[in-house]
């Protein structure tokens, strides 16, 4: 029931909020905070007064006691629109997304011409990976306040997402004009400047912020790294130097000029501080220790190897020297050695959080997520208070198909530490699991909070592919190597190709990932060989003929050995690129995916074969089954049934059912046809798992597959073999409602609330209805 309030107490919470205002005007935030929830015991839902307080709170840093605050105000009164604006900011702060443009919408109801509002929309729209959205958002903003700068940094964003480094640049110029006095505003100029490659510019630009007083240790070092552009290596190291003076965070500086070297990305430069302080002080063992660092960062495991056994001659006694050679060892290979040196750093220091998490993680790196669980949580006795040892048990729980503890532990995890990317990234991933539609938000906090982790970039990568941004996604899936979720990056003596003109050129294009994935990537091998003079292709070994003869106008040829992780191999092309990022420069909309039926073609004469042979087992519509992955890892089993599960499938009358599971599946099927009398043909010497000449020419003959998501359903894709896949959404959807990868694919996905077995009924539905027309 509504409570009402006399005029003597509407003239007290008046007077009050006067005096709360100016004493908040006087900077006196204490004493306006106290009239303020003075004012909230008379009336709890007194707007203003919630109002005043949430941005006080808010300029305390206590964002959820501002949220809080803010939503009260914003229920209070849902007419005035400064309500909903800042509830709508200050989620946009939280990551939650969709309830800030639920408040940005709600502000502009009231006030269309709301330039702020407009702000927050595009801010918004940013964050989702719309930028044209964004862009308009901020121009409309832009024509209703001319004078503001903040609509013109908003559309230097959004211009620089959409690869208009110009426009975007003289946006920002546009800002450091309407704010000439503002540092800050001199920082985001001098940073697109050099993220566009005007080095010369930007550092001027930097020097202008610290001259405006923005001079911070960021900046600095961002100068020093616009003056290591610039190849002025005297004035770089002299900008590092101020930097670690102005934010000290180890004793020695030419060490520390290293670290930050390291920090940055810049490993070669950091290594040579490093040497330059062991040169001064060949004892000196943090050095040795960040050496190892350095050469591991470069790929140079087997240095990184030899400089932290240095350190432990040196200094037998450090475990964090120990915990390094055991992820040196681990990285080329040789886990029993690595996981005695994180024992030994263990019995040196029983809490070194590190190791533990190491040995945690290595487990988890074998899928042996229960173990994995049972070490992470005993180094969290030892250790309840650290952060990272929750964030390691979040991914084994993961990874052990307890999406639910996952997620409390990710958020043990952020509670201690709520900038820790780790868990973020984590989070995301078991909310996904759990089919949450905003769990892109967490991968949104973990780039924001550590901008190089990879895996946080891959998996924010593949869900904006999968929703359709694709230049964000692309970009994103850039880091599909350092995320370690492909083959390592390979290294070449001659440049990537990054959308060059290829008119007369010699283009070599390797493979990276499974066979699956090259069936895929090969769509994009049409488009490359009418624009290279000469294309080189690279596949698994297995594929040559049918590559060969799908692109006979390209030179395909098989994987070859490996060079060493430090030797450049040496094609003779003019430029080279991985399979993976081949779609990035060719696939940037979904109007640039071709409407071909197929791009690979088995050898007609075996299909002409396998069709005679067809016949012999009657007329019945012809439908190829496969039912899981050669691959069965932990994140792939929920993806599949067993074949125990596709009664509804066989209850099909007309329908001849032949085997394209490629490992061995004999007893499976033979308990099939008991169960369900419904005989599965296949043939006595043919190898599906390695003859995919023959298999291709197999599939080619049928008038149906249907298949999960795996390699024998993206071949039937590729050759236009009509394919129902059943299974979750995924990337290679890019937010539509077919595959524009595999126009003969159709998708069956379980429906809210579905589990897959729903999604075989709905195709055993459809089935029904093909094989009796």
């Amino acid at each position: 029931m509504a409570t009402t309030m006399d005029g003597n107490a509407t003239r007290r919470t008046d007077g009050l909020l006067r005096l709360a205002v100016q004493h908040h005007n006087a900077g006196q935030s204490e004493r306006a905070e106290r009239f303020c929830r003075e004012i909230l015991r008379i009336d709890p839902t007194h707007g203003d007064a919630a109002h005043l307080l949430g941005h006080i709170a808010y300029q305390d840093g206590r964002r959820t006691d501002a949220t809080r605050l803010f939503d009260t105000a914003a229920r209070s009164n849902a007419l005035v629109g400064s309500y909903h604006l800042a509830l709508g900011q200050a989620l946009m702060e939280e990551g939650r997304v969709a309830a800030a443009l639920a408040s940005a919408r709600r502000a502009l109801a009231v006030n269309p011409d709301d330039a702020a509002a407009l702000c927050l929309l595009g801010s918004i729209a940013g964050r989702q990976g719309r930028p044209v959205v964004a862009l308009r958002c901020y121009r409309a903003a832009a024509r209703l306040v001319p004078s503001a700068a903040e609509p013109r940094l908003g559309m230097g964003r959004a211009l620089e997402d959409l690869r208009q480094a110009g426009p975007a640049i003289g946006c920002y110029r546009m800002a450091a004009k309407l704010r000439p006095q503002d540092g800050a505003t001199r920082v985001v100029l001098a940073n697109a400047l050099r993220r566009w490659g005007a080095m010369a510019e930007a550092a001027a630009a930097y020097r202008d912020a610290i001259g405006l007083g923005a001079g911070n240790g960021s900046v600095w070092a961002n100068l020093g790294a616009t003056f290591q552009g610039l190849g002025r290596f005297g004035e770089a190291e002299g900008a590092y130097v101020e930097a670690l003076r102005r934010e000290p965070g180890h004793a020695e500086t030419r060490n520390n000029l290293g670290l930050l070297l390291h920090a940055q990305g810049c490993h070669q430069e950091a290594r040579s501080r490093f040497r330059t302080a062991l040169v001064l002080d060949p004892c000196h063992v943090p050095a040795l220790v960040n050496l190892g660092l350095a050469d591991s960062a470069l790929g140079d495991q087997g240095g990184a190897e030899r400089w932290q056994r240095r350190a432990v001659a040196r200094e037998p006694g450090r475990a964090e020297a120990w915990n390094n050679l055991g992820n040196a060892c681990k990285a080329q290979g040789r886990r029993a050695e690595a996981e005695h040196c994180w024992k030994r750093a263990l019995a040196l220091h029983p809490a070194f959080a590190d190791a533990l998490g190491n040995l945690g993680a290595d487990l988890s790196d074998r899928e042996a997520f229960g173990p994995a669980v049972v070490q992470v949580r005993r180094a969290i006795r030892l250790m309840p208070g650290h952060a990272p040892l929750h964030a390691v048990l979040a991914y084994a729980l993961n990874g052990a198909q307890s999406p639910v503890e996952a997620d409390v532990a990710c958020r043990k995890a952020l509670a201690l530490a709520p900038s820790l990317a780790d868990p973020l990234c984590t989070l995301g991933l078991a909310e996904q699991r759990q089919g949450r539609a905003d769990a892109g938000r967490w991968f949104e906090r973990a780039v924001a909070a550590a901008p190089g982790h990879a895996l946080a970039r891959f998996n924010r990568g593949l869900l904006s592919l999968e929703r359709g941004a694709l230049s964000a996604g692309w970009a994103d899936y850039a880091f599909r190597f350092k995320a370690g979720r492909v083959r390592p990056e390979r290294r070449f003596t001659i440049p990537e190709w990054t959308g060059e003109p290829l008119d007369g050129k010699r283009l070599f294009v390797w493979r990276e990932q499974g066979v699956g994935d090259e069936f895929l990537f090969a769509s994009c091998y049409p488009d490359l060989i009418r624009m290279a003079g000469r294309v080189v292709i690279e596949c698994e070994r297995r594929l040559v003929p049918l590559f060969a003869r799908s692109f006979p106008k390209a030179t395909v040829r098989a994987e070859q050995p490996p060079c060493g992780l430090m030797e450049a191999e040496t094609v003779d092309c003019d430029y080279h690129i991985p399979a993976g990022s081949v779609p990035r420069l060719l696939r940037e909309r979904l109007s640039t995916f071709p409407a071909r039926s197929c791009w690979l073609f088995a050898d007609g004469s075996r299909v002409a074969d396998w069709r005679e042979r067809l016949d012999g087992a009657g007329d019945d519509l012809r439908v190829g089954i496969s039912w899981r992955s050669q691959v069965m890892t932990a994140d792939r089993r929920s993806a599949y049934l067993p074949l125990d599960a596709w009664g509804p499938l066989f209850a099909v009358p007309g329908v001849t059912f032949v085997n394209l599971q490629y490992d061995d599946c004999q007893r499976e099927i033979l308990a099939a046809e008991r169960r369900f009398g419904q005989p599965i043909y296949g043939w006595t010497g043919l190898d599906l798992r390695d003859d995919f000449e023959e298999t291709a020419a197999l599939v080619s003959a049928l008038d149906l597959v249907i298949a999960p998501a795996n390699s024998v359903a993206e071949l039937a894709g590729a050759l236009g073999v009509p394919v129902w896949r059943f299974g979750h959404r995924d990337w290679t959807q890019l937010g539509t409602a077919g595959r524009p990868w595999y126009p003969s694919m159709r998708l069956f996905q379980p429906l809210g609330g579905q589990g897959l077995e729903q999604s075989l009924e709905r195709i055993a539905t459809e089935l029904r209805r093909v094989a009796g027309g």
